[in-house]
């Protein structure tokens, strides 16, 4: 996290649970109550307002399997960030992965299925300069269940 600076949009409550601001190696994982009102956020204002760019970090195949969170909710399966995706040139990730390049100013919040691929993607995030990263920590387990 950088400084102590809020994320957009997210309920005091959560803020303060999670500890915001307190370590800047540390990344918040929230509850699927915040995941909710995320992707609620991203639905109704897009990308743009909201300040949220929401990414499934499974495969491709297990996202056939279960579906995805919600439509707001892009695939970045976590080999490619790996392989440093999100230090990419903007076109080269777009035409790539289908979808606008992160930009170091928005909320990255990553999701999994159990929450481990989604921690790791976050501390690459961290690594390749984004500061305001979430991770939902139930994933799709707790999400389809």
């Amino acid at each position: 996290m950088g400084g102590s600076r809020p994320i957009r949009h997210l309920p005091t409550r959560y803020m303060n649970s999670f500890g915001f601001g307190d370590d800047a190696s540390s990344v918040p994982r929230i509850p699927r109550e915040a995941m909710e009102e995320i992707i609620e956020d991203v639905a109704n204002g897009g990308r743009e307002d909201s300040g949220y760019v929401i990414m499934d970090v499974r495969g491709h195949d297990e996202i056939a399997q279960t579906g995805k969170l919600d439509d707001v909710v892009h695939t970045l399966p976590l080999p490619y960030i790996v392989e440093g995706a999100l230090s990419m040139d903007d076109d080269d990730f777009e035409e790539q992965f289908g979808f606008v390049k992160p930009s170091l100013d928005e909320t990255l919040v990553f999701t999994c299925k159990a929450g481990i691929r989604s921690a790791s993607a976050a501390k690459l995030a961290q690594m390749a300069g984004y500061t305001d990263i979430l991770d939902y920590a139930g994933g799709s387990n707790e999400w389809f269940s």
